[in-house]
């Protein structure tokens, strides 16, 4: 998908398409009751892609959605050779991919339907969801200047090697392999969390990247395409159903602080780290390789780490019920003192898919 390096990435569905938003003529007065004239208006591709959450699908999503992808090399324990991550920092400019979309069989032949090729395009939205009891799953919508369908003679871009999509290496992520951790945000992105800060109330947690691209660049000359896409101002919420049971959570996120009785003139700024890997229940407890508290992780170990370290809480929102109640609240990410709006990493580095 990144230029001469094309990845495949597994999906569940798409709803990336086209569009030509024709514009069709006044009512002419004299000419009857029926309008008979219509031009091309803007043509426009946009669309979303959705799947299982996995580590290349998360890698790559979120080197769109935030700008920037580093390779780390890290000492992994048990002799794993795949112990490198990459680390992803939101940056003012987004790169630019091509898309290419294949619907029918995997050869080049008659009973192939299309292969479209999506030109200029920038991930505009990204949500990665984790629901207790389900898999964890992505959503990247996606913006694209131009269309270019590609005839039976053209082939389509290289796909980088290896591209197999064995479970071997890239395992769907599920809630059962991580854990969400809370405290007070420090104003800074360094923010040390332990394993006190454990939080076993979160039933689903969502984190929503919105970069707010604008696609409505058309000028009059030369063409009625697109001239170019614009970041807008980045938007980060973190959207989440907790089990009620802390009373003083309810002070903190409602009334801005704990302690309280009442509301105050301040928000309550905490700040949430969500992990999530392939190696299950007693050794998800750590995103570093080198300090799991029990077995080795697999062979291939995979994970996806994204720590928000401000967090604005728009409340807590308790409703009676019968049985557990679980409340739903937002919390919008703001830009801390020092460092970045959202920290996040994928395990391996992609140069291992």
């Amino acid at each position: 998908m990144t230029a001469a390096n094309y990845r495949a990435v597994q999906v569940t569905g798409d709803s990336l398409v086209a569009a030509n938003n024709q514009l069709v003529a006044e009512g002419e007065i004299g000419v009857g009751r029926d309008v008979a004239d219509a031009i091309p208006g803007g043509f426009s591709a946009a669309g979303a892609v959705n799947g299982n959450l996995r580590a290349r699908s998360s890698a790559l999503f979120l080197n769109g959605a935030l700008g920037t992808m580093t390779a780390v090399a890290a000492a992994g324990s048990g002799g794993t050779a795949t112990a490198g991550y990459d680390d992803f920092d939101p940056a003012d400019v987004l790169p630019v991919f091509t898309v290419e979309k294949k619907v029918g069989s995997a050869a080049r032949s008659a009973a192939e339907l299309l292969t479209l090729r999506y030109t200029d395009a920038m991930i505009n939205t990204l949500s990665i969801s984790a629901p207790s009891g389900g898999m964890s799953t992505f959503s990247a919508g996606i913006i694209a200047t131009g269309e270019q369908y590609l005839a039976a003679g053209v082939v389509p871009y290289p796909l980088a090697a290896p591209q197999a999509m064995a479970a071997a290496n890239d395992d769907v992520l599920a809630f059962h392999g991580g854990r969400i951790r809370l405290k007070d945000s420090t104003d800074a992105d360094t923010v040390t969390f332990s394993a006190s800060d454990n939080d076993t109330t979160f039933q689903s947690i969502e984190v929503v990247i919105n970069n707010n691209v604008q696609a409505d660049e058309y000028t009059v000359r030369p063409s009625r395409f697109l001239r170019s896409l614009t970041e807008g101002i980045r938007a980060i919420e973190c959207n989440m159903t907790i089990v009620f049971e802390d009373f003083a959570k309810y002070q903190r996120y409602t009334y801005g602080a704990a302690g309280r009785t009442a509301p105050g003139y301040n928000l309550y700024m905490g700040a949430v780290e969500l992990f999530l890997g392939n190696w299950q229940i007693a050794d998800a407890d750590s995103w570093n390789l080198s300090t799991l508290t029990s077995a080795s992780p697999p062979a291939l170990p995979q994970a996806v780490w994204i720590q928000l370290p401000k967090l604005a809480f728009s409340g807590l929102p308790v409703a009676l019920s019968s049985g557990r109640i679980a409340v739903s609240t937002t919390a919008r990410a703001l830009k801390p003192v020092t460092g970045n709006i959202l920290n996040a990493g994928v395990r391996p580095s992609g140069a291992a898919f």
